[in-house]
């Protein structure tokens, strides 16, 4: 996913990497996702909705740090598969993120699994 040029003078931009592993869709984050970057996290997840409305992996082992927008844009996707009978897996949750998580009151909300193969059979996919 190209990067957006309003992160383009951020100090840590936010990436994410598309990949398909075993049939499933791992939207791989490494960066920051805060204010600044949180749009191009939630532009990222619709069109991987869009692709896999049954649902996807994001992979957060990248990120050291999560805004309240981020979390946002992360429980709206969710919120949006799960009406769709699917499911969004977070998977290798860096310890700061899951701190942001615990925080928030979301880690019992979003599913969260400790890899990607974790995560993959979290979803149940065909």
């Amino acid at each position: 996913m190209a990067e957006p040029a309003n992160q383009r003078h951020l100090r840590w931009p936010l990436r994410l990497t598309p990949e398909r592993i075993a049939g499933v869709l791992v939207l791989a984050a490494a960066g920051r996702v805060s204010h600044a970057s949180a749009d191009h996290l939630r532009a990222a997840l619709d069109e991987a909705i869009a692709q896999e409305p049954g649902g996807l992996v994001l992979d957060l082992s990248g990120v050291d740090y999560l805004s309240s927008a981020g979390l946002m844009a992360m429980e709206s996707a969710s919120s949006r598969l799960a009406h769709t009978g699917g499911t969004l897996v977070l998977c290798n949750v860096s310890e700061p993120v899951r701190v942001t998580l615990d925080l928030a009151g979301l880690d019992a909300g979003l599913r969260i699994a400790p890899s990607r193969e974790d995560a993959r059979q979290m979803l149940r996919l065909p």
